[in-house]
């Protein structure tokens, strides 16, 4: 356990491709290249959800280590100095770029910029559905995390006295949330009150479930070698659960308001299957875990914060500058829909990668607190 968990960078690479699938196919309407695969470009937004159990996971891990071995955890400094350099310095250069093409302006749906700009600024602006969506729509999962974040030391000090009724209550919380905002609001606000920090919390609390059992089962585990063999068939079992679920959520698209009315009661099952993923995938031999943690996705991992804080801004801006080109309707037109896809995907990986190394990794090499082992330990998994 002493290493990075390249299962969890697997993991991460495949959710921000899936929400990269997501936003080019409402923009291209390119299909899937077999029929039964349409459900994956059109259920990709659960891949949001996947970021939230994996933050879930990984900024409890470190703290769920120290207690087990008993020693001094992470430091609540270095906790909100990692986050923070992590987040902020790059979700704000992204807030400027979209200032500075004119692309936050197209937005924006009357609000004066000042007040998009200043709820963005305090991670508010779900809060109100007239900036929920302004600057750059994708931004409003950057308010849900820093939220959490933001709460995790109280919640930390109820999970690690009791993890199981802590989990277990964060997710009847978000169960309670989610069906308020059904009741009250389905004819208007149901969708943004939905994707607030407390609708999201069962998948954040089964991130940290996850973190514990890995924590405190996996030496168990290690001492049955017939059960780590079995385990990439769990693994696979989960997988299958998972696609189950998403296409059960394709099929229901028809209903109104679907992806929201479906997730009032599955979006817990959705956190469960991540959980059954993960840690059957972490306590699998080495070949499964490198088959999950290989190049291509550990690579789309490293680069996934800002390819998910530009992909959307980069594919909108290239479909407004008519790049490729085209006259009309161009969503029925094949060679267009597959030159786009290749040139918006192309561009955001890019793109993504030049911010990442260019400006986002030198910022993490800062360090302002004293090393120390658990803090090595929080780096490895952040």
């Amino acid at each position: 356990m002493e290493g990075r968990l390249g299962v969890l960078d697997g993991l991460r690479g495949i959710a921000v491709l899936l929400v990269l699938w997501y936003h080019v196919w409402e923009i291209s309407w390119l299909q899937a290249p077999a029929p039964w695969l349409q459900f994956i470009p059109e259920t990709g937004f659960i891949g949001v959800h996947l970021f939230f159990f994996l933050s879930g996971f990984v900024i409890t891990y470190p703290f769920v280590r120290a207690a087990a071995q008993n020693v001094q955890q992470p430091t609540w400094g270095h906790f909100a100095w990692r986050r923070f350099i992590k987040i902020v310095p790059s979700y704000l250069l992204s807030i400027a770029i979209a200032y500075a093409i004119g692309y936050a302006s197209t937005q924006s749906i009357g609000e004066p910029p000042w007040r998009d700009l200043l709820t963005h600024l305090f991670f508010v602006h779900t809060w109100w559905p007239d900036t929920f969506g302004g600057i750059n729509g994708v931004l409003w999962t950057l308010a849900v995390e820093v939220e959490f974040y933001f709460v995790f030391p109280l919640v930390w000090w109820f999970f690690k006295r009791q993890p199981l009724v802590t989990t277990a209550a964060m997710i009847l919380i978000a169960w309670l949330w989610r069906s308020w905002a059904a009741g009250c609001c389905f004819s208007n606000d149901f969708p943004r009150l939905e994707d607030n920090l407390p609708g999201y919390l069962d998948i954040f609390a089964c991130g940290m479930f996850a973190a514990w059992i890995f924590v405190h089962r996996s030496d168990w585990i290690a001492q049955r070698p017939r059960l780590r063999a079995l385990a990439p068939v769990a693994a696979i079992a989960a997988v299958a659960v998972l696609v189950a679920l998403l296409q059960n959520l394709f099929a229901f698209r028809t209903a109104d308001q679907w992806s929201a009315v479906w997730q009032i009661d599955k979006r817990s099952w959705l956190a469960v299957t991540f959980a059954a993923i993960a840690i059957a995938s972490l306590w699998s031999p080495m070949w499964w875990q490198m088959l999950l943690a290989n190049p291509l996705f550990r690579f789309l991992a490293l680069i996934s914060y800002n390819l998910y804080l530009y992909h959307q801004m980069i594919a909108r801006e290239l479909l407004s500058r008519h790049v490729p080109p085209f006259a009309g309707d161009p969503h029925f037109d094949a060679a267009w829909q597959y030159g786009y896809t290749i040139v918006a995907v192309t561009a955001a990986i890019a793109f993504s990668a030049l911010v990442t190394f260019g400006f986002e990794r030198p910022l993490l090499r800062l360090r302002p607190f004293p090393s120390a082992r658990t803090a090595v330990a929080d780096r490895r998994t952040a």
